[in-house]
Parts: C-alpha cells; sequence; structure tokens
C-alpha cells in the first residue's frame, strides 16, 4: 500500500510547480489564509491539524479536480486516519458506492446505480479510484436530488409525510432561520427570478445534509478526518455546509479551500484561495439562456 501511494504521490506532481500562477486550465495556485503561496507537500502540513477540510469546485474545472485528487493523496501519506466525503454522492446510494469500494461491482454498473454526477470520469474517479486503493471510507454524503426537488416545490413539512427509510436519507434539523447564508441565498438570481422561501429550504438541505454526514462520521471515528469536495458556493464566505458543520459540532477544526479564477477576487481569511485559470464563457452577451427544466418531481 505504501508503495502505491508513494507512485501516486510521484504521477500527481511531487514537484512544486503548484507554487507558480496558472498558465493552463490544469494549473492551480493554493495560497493560505494569510496570502502565502505554497507547495502542496507545505500545505498538507499545514492542513494536519484540521479535522475536516473542504475543497470547493467549480464543477468541471479541470485545475479544481486536480487539486482534488493531489491533496487526497497527499493526505493519505499522513498518518492520520481519513475519510473522502462527497457532495457528488446522496446517501440513498452509499450501499452502492461501498459495494464499489469493495470490489463487488464493475465501473459501468456503479456509475449507473449510483447515478453519478455526468462527468465522474473525468472529475471524480480519481478521487474514488484513490480511495479504493487506499481502503478509506467515501461518504455519499448529500441528500438525494429527488427528495430536494421535492422541498423546493412543496416546502419542509414535505419531509415528514416520507416514511422512516427515506426520511433518513436528509438530515434530521434543516436551518430555516434568517441567517447571513440564506441572505447570500436569497440575494441571487437563476435565470432572472428571485429564490423562494421553499427554494431555499431546498438548498439548506443540502447543507444541513452533508454537515450532518460529516459530523456523525466523527463522532463514530472521533481519531479521524474528513475531505469534503463541495461546489464552492456551499463553503462561500464560510457559510454554508461549513457553518451547518460547526453549529452541529463547534469544537473541530475546519479548513476551507475556495478557488477563484484569474480574474475574481481573492476570499478573506480565514478561507484558503486556490487559484486558477478562468473557463471559457459559456454563452456571448447575446446568446440566449438555455431552456431550463427539471420536470416535475414524483412527490
Amino acid at each position: 500500500m505504501r508503495i502505491f501511494l508513494l507512485l501516486t504521490l510521484f504521477l500527481l506532481g511531487g514537484c512544486q510547480a503548484d507554487v507558480r500562477p496558472p498558465a493552463t486550465l490544469f494549473d492551480y495556485q493554493l495560497h493560505s489564509p494569510t496570502g502565502q503561496p505554497l507547495s502542496l507537500s507545505r500545505a498538507a502540513r499545514q492542513l494536519d491539524s484540521a479535522d475536516v477540510i473542504m475543497v470547493g469546485e467549480l464543477h468541471g474545472h479541470p485545475g479544481i479536480h486536480r487539486f482534488q485528487a493531489e491533496l487526497l493523496a497527499r493526505l493519505l501519506s499522513q498518518p492520520r486516519p481519513l475519510a473522502l466525503a462527497m457532495e457528488q454522492f446522496s446517501r440513498d446510494h452509499q450501499a452502492t458506492l461501498n459495494a464499489y469500494l469493495a470490489g463487488k461491482l464493475g465501473e459501468d454498473a456503479f456509475i449507473e446505480q449510483s447515478n453519478a454526477w455526468p462527468g465522474y470520469r473525468s472529475d471524480y474517479r480519481p478521487l474514488v479510484e484513490l480511495a479504493r486503493q487506499a481502503q478509506i471510507p467515501v461518504l455519499a454524503a448529500n441528500a438525494p436530488r429527488h427528495l430536494v426537488r421535492c422541498i423546493a416545490r412543496k416546502g419542509p413539512t414535505y419531509l415528514d409525510q416520507l416514511p422512516a427509510d427515506q426520511r433518513a436519507w436528509v438530515a434530521e434539523q434543516l436551518t430555516l432561520s434568517d441567517d447571513a447564508y440564506k441572505a447570500r441565498f436569497m440575494a441571487n438570481r437563476h435565470h432572472g427570478q428571485a429564490p423562494t422561501e421553499f427554494q431555499f429550504a431546498a438548498q439548506t438541505s443540502w447543507d444541513d445534509t452533508m454537515a450532518e454526514s460529516i459530523d456523525r462520521y466523527l463522532q463514530s471515528h472521533p481519531r479521524h478526518r474528513v475531505l469534503l469536495t463541495v461546489g464552492r458556493f456551499h463553503i462561500g464566505d464560510g457559510l454554508g455546509t461549513a457553518r451547518r458543520l460547526q453549529q452541529r459540532a463547534p469544537g473541530l477544526k475546519v479548513a476551507l479551500i475556495y478557488p477563484v479564477t484569474t480574474d475574481e477576487a481573492t476570499p478573506a481569511a480565514p478561507l484558503w484561495s486556490l487559484k486558477v485559470g478562468a473557463l471559457p464563457a459559456a454563452r456571448l452577451d447575446q446568446e440566449p439562456l438555455p431552456s431550463f427544466s427539471l420536470g416535475e418531481p414524483d412527490c
């Protein structure tokens, strides 16, 4: 196993190139909360005392996904036990994820049965394969999308009508108060429309569920630490999943790594900054927004 990890570290970038500004979409530059550029090896040493490391992402960005895999490989070389938690899998598919990690499913069946994200092979396969080779747990940390869509449509009381096994797929307590995260979410516009109270309940169901998943794991594995991969909105300004976790477990030491493109402002401390190249524009100003519909959920 140690040979595998050493080889992985070599293949995933044992050089110090990550202290340079990103030149391609595969590059990144990591800065500490004080603004100091760090190599991956130095960053891993500074992160050694963190109980939870949350790595925000711009979904599909190759530099960020490269960083996630390289950081995981570095952390696996350290003695403290580690678990990988992922926004990209939901609790209802934990058994499928476990079966794949145990070698009981091929990759095609795993991707289909776990409802893996469309970019799984390019974005998340390296993480899962590192975890599988190192034989560490992978937490399907999120709430199922179909239940979240029903919360957005019918409100949080929808959860009360679910059978016990399905109700357990979403956090026991949703944080619905008028806090800073709610203000941040309600200030956003999606396809030109302001969010509703029900849509915020759906949003925080993701954050509360991921936070609860991590908290429960660490309660039963107090010597371990967790690396979470999650969209950057969920940890922006230290809110979202990060705040929901600290409300549940104030004593945890949580490190937040927030990605920004080279044309964006650096996040304020205590967030770490992960600078990456800007992705090409999805559309030009004169081009229309794409049609958007999730259909009607079966609630």
